[in-house]
């Protein structure tokens, strides 16, 4: 997960394309599904969003 944190993710808010890193990770798996890595990104207007980042093996 610490790689996750570290690399710049592009982000569109609004129209606008950002170079952001995330400020949170975290993995998202219902029972029976396949999981998701879910990521909290700040923008510098101070709009915060979520992403989905990655997907993991069923």
């Amino acid at each position: 997960m610490a790689e996750l944190l570290d690399q710049e993710y592009e982000v569109e808010v609004g129209g606008r394309r950002y170079k952001l890193k995330p400020e949170k990770v975290w993995v998202l798996q219902p029972k029976g599904k396949p999981g998701i890595v879910i990521a909290l990104f700040r923008t510098p207007d101070g709009k915060t969003l979520r992403k989905v980042i990655a997907k993991l093996p069923p």
